[in-house]
């Protein structure tokens, strides 16, 4: 078993530019795309980026720092099993069931076999063997059914886990990731939120059909305030903004991915399909005392659209 601390090499009073540089060095010799030949490389990787995630983030931090050892993680194990070898399971009630049944079984058998002499065949035995084929094997599909079990799949979810039956998917078809709503997936590059003594909030309302993250920033210095991951068709709502007004930024896509790189591998973490980056600096909002709470719609823009000036690229998204 192994701590995050000592799979990224740094000490337990580590600070945040201390555990990113430690990552970024890991990541550049156990990345698996650098490591094609190496079967172990993605279980490593894996391991330092669950480390990294967990604490870069001040509040996963502490309660790993609290809880580390439910964090451990296991040391990686060969399994001789065959790929889709049943496992067979019996009580004891149930195998002395079948022992009994076997014993007695061929005593009355082999008691059977020494009074009863065979009649002479008086027609072919292919007709028997034609009649009796078939209830055979409707026998053995019976006995087959009620001694499996239907196989189940775990489906992991952030927080929870829920278990359901097994679904066969196509080849090359994966199902889709997602983080929860209000998640800040890129507090170790922004930083922590900030806040002001005001009422003032603004809510935001996913009408597409794509995941975003959104980020807010003020008006004024064009600094980074606050941040959160919204699924489609929810809403987000980013409150205690400063009264000299703010504007939002957003990346929309599908399919999170977690060791996704961007912006020249300077943020890990992103949609492995982004639909559009979105900019809406040019339109701020400004509150007034009259009305403090604002609400904004986020779709996706066509590019023949009046307002595709608010289409933005990667650069622009993650200026702070």
């Amino acid at each position: 078993m192994s701590d995050y601390y000592s799979i990224l090499g740094v000490p337990k009073t580590a600070n945040d530019v201390e555990i990113k540089a430690a990552f970024r060095r890991l990541a550049k010799i156990y990345h698996p795309d650098k490591n094609p030949n190496n079967p172990d490389a993605k279980h490593v990787f894996q391991n330092v980026l669950k480390a990294y995630n967990t604490l870069i983030h001040p509040s996963s931090r502490k309660r790993y720092d609290q809880r580390g050892e439910l964090y451990a993680i296991p040391v990686k194990t060969q399994h001789t099993k065959r790929k889709n070898q049943k496992e067979w399971t019996f009580t004891e009630e149930e195998l002395q069931r079948r022992q009994y049944y076997e014993k007695h079984y061929k005593a009355k058998q082999q008691e059977r076999a020494r009074h009863h002499t065979p009649p002479a065949k008086a027609h072919s035995d292919y007709k028997y063997i034609l009649f009796a084929t078939p209830i055979a094997v409707a026998l053995l599909m019976l006995i087959v059914y009620l001694f499996t079990e239907t196989p189940k799949t775990i489906l992991l979810h952030p927080k929870k886990v829920v278990i359901e039956p097994a679904k066969a998917l196509p080849p090359a078809v994966t199902v889709a990731s997602r983080l929860p709503n209000g998640e800040k997936p890129y507090t170790g590059y922004f930083g922590g939120i900030k806040t002001f003594d005001t009422p003032n909030a603004i809510k935001i309302n996913n009408t597409s059909v794509y995941d975003a993250v959104i980020v807010v920033l003020d008006k004024k210095t064009n600094s980074y305030l606050q941040h959160a991951y919204l699924q489609a068709s929810y809403s987000v709502e980013f409150y205690k903004l400063p009264g000299t007004g703010v504007y939002w930024k957003c990346m929309l896509g599908k399919n999170w991915n977690e060791t996704k790189f961007l912006l020249n591998k300077q943020v890990i973490g992103a949609f492995d399909s982004i639909a559009q980056y979105q900019n809406r600096q040019k339109t701020p909002i400004l509150f007034t005392p009259a009305d403090v709470v604002e609400t904004e719609v986020l779709d996706i823009i066509k590019t023949g659209s009046k307002i595709k000036k608010y289409i933005g690229n990667e650069t622009d998204f993650f200026e702070k």
